[in-house]
């Protein structure tokens, strides 16, 4: 997954620029800033990621099913590879329709310079959600529900992937791609009709997405639930610091 996503925003990296356009405003110091920000948090993350190993089979058999929260109990013994792929076409969903909010701005003025603020708030975005939630991850260590269930794959549990469930990365990606989309839309088109149901797709994907995640034993409730907050936030905080006042 992070490969191909990887490769999305390398495509749409090879159109940023530092520009002006009616709707955003981007400047060389707030994105130099932004950048070197999130490259900083990646090469740490490149760092704690490289310490952080899977389970031996007898560190596995040693493991006691913990004791969580009762909100958090339904995704314990859950395993679904079905649910996992569905969460998976849900993600690249999110990311292809923010990806064509990018065109809006074009679209709207008739030129493609108008354009070039919304591929780099994507790629912030986008970026400092990834990065922001793998730092998470490798940081706190949280075991998967699916690694206290012995109906999921072996080589599946032992894995250091296992140890990355806090907090849920499809979650916080849909849904900073999805509320991403969304706020371009209405910063653009304010009084379009469509409005509600834009928003209703961009609260409801993210949700769909975080369910799945738990019926496939990926996540407990709360990881879900912070990646929901953590995504939405970013996903409508960087159009909104970059909004024309």
């Amino acid at each position: 997954m992070k490969k191909r996503f990887a490769c999305i925003l390398a495509f749409w990296g090879l159109t940023v620029g530092v520009a002006a356009q009616p709707s955003y405003l981007l400047s060389k110091k707030n994105e130099t800033r932004m950048g070197l920000s999130i490259a900083s948090m990646a090469l740490g993350n490149l760092y704690i990621g490289n310490q952080l190993n899977g389970y031996t089979e007898a560190a596995l058999l040693a493991l006691t099913t913990p004791a969580v929260p009762a909100y958090d109990r339904w995704a314990l013994q859950r395993w679904d590879e079905d649910a996992a792929h569905r969460s998976d076409y849900l993600f690249y969903s999110a990311a292809a329709w923010s990806a064509a909010s990018v065109c809006l701005p074009a679209l709207r003025d008739g030129s493609f310079k108008s354009s070039v603020p919304a591929a780099a708030m994507w790629i912030e975005m986008n970026a400092l959600t990834w990065v922001f939630t793998d730092l998470t991850k490798n940081l706190v260590t949280r075991n998967r529900p699916f690694v206290y269930n012995i109906n999921a794959p072996l080589e599946m549990r032992i894995e250091a992937d296992a140890r990355k469930s806090f907090f849920s990365g499809h979650t916080s990606m849909t849904a900073a791609n999805s509320f991403y989309a969304a706020k371009v839309f209405t910063d653009l088109y304010p009084n379009s009709k469509w409005k509600p149901w834009v928003w209703s797709a961009a609260v409801v994907l993210p949700a769909i997405t975080a369910q799945q995640r738990m019926a496939a034993g990926k996540h407990f409730f709360s990881d879900v639930l912070i990646g929901y907050g953590v995504g939405a936030l970013i996903g409508w905080g960087i159009p909104q610091l970059h909004l024309v006042k």
